[in-house]
């Protein structure tokens, strides 16, 4: 069981957001923790159906991979969501994971939740929008003892190297070495 699970959104490995996130994971690895990320872009997840059946049961009727997300969201203590900013906001596959985390928001409590975002948008006012997205779904989890933590944005990173170009791989990383899980 991981203690930190990320849940990394972007298509392109070794991209942008894929080297935020490992800067992170680095700095949490050093601070004793494991860490387990998963390609949500290469996952099999379908769209919600709307059909409410999870809020009696607490179980989705669709089965593929979200069955296994669902059981280590609910095991981790920590969990980042690492996203490209695509107009304003999430990309489509994030947003289908996270539609799909309706069927466990009853039985999901006491997370710190982290945001990991990269985007061509050329200052921070543009993430506005993703960032009051993620409040609003820490909000939507209705158990309690959930937080939004902090994020870390790449501005200005619409090219494979402009990370590097900022000060966000460090922002990442010394922030993953601050958390404290408590067991």
């Amino acid at each position: 069981m991981a203690q930190v699970l990320v849940l990394m959104s972007s298509p392109r490995k070794n991209g942008n957001t894929d080297r935020l996130a490992n800067a992170f994971i680095k700095g949490v690895e050093e601070n004793g923790y494991s860490t387990e990320k998963i390609y949500v872009n290469y996952q099999n997840i379908k769209p919600c159906l709307g059909c409410n059946v999870c809020q009696k049961t607490n179980q989705c009727v669709q089965k593929d991979d979200m069955q296994e997300i669902y059981k280590k969201m609910l095991e981790a203590k920590v969990i980042v969501f690492a996203s490209p900013v695509y107009f304003y906001t999430f990309n489509a596959s994030m947003k289908l994971l996270i539609d799909r985390t309706f069927a466990i928001e009853k039985t999901i409590h006491d997370k710190d939740f982290y945001l990991l975002t990269t985007g061509l948008a050329p200052e921070e006012s543009y993430f506005r929008i993703i960032k009051d997205t993620f409040q609003k779904y820490i909000d939507c989890l209705r158990v309690g003892g959930n937080r939004f933590v902090d994020s870390i944005l790449g501005f200005q990173t619409g090219n494979k190297d402009d990370l590097e170009k900022t000060d966000s791989i460090e922002k990442a990383y010394n922030i993953a070495k601050e958390i404290k899980i408590n067991e």
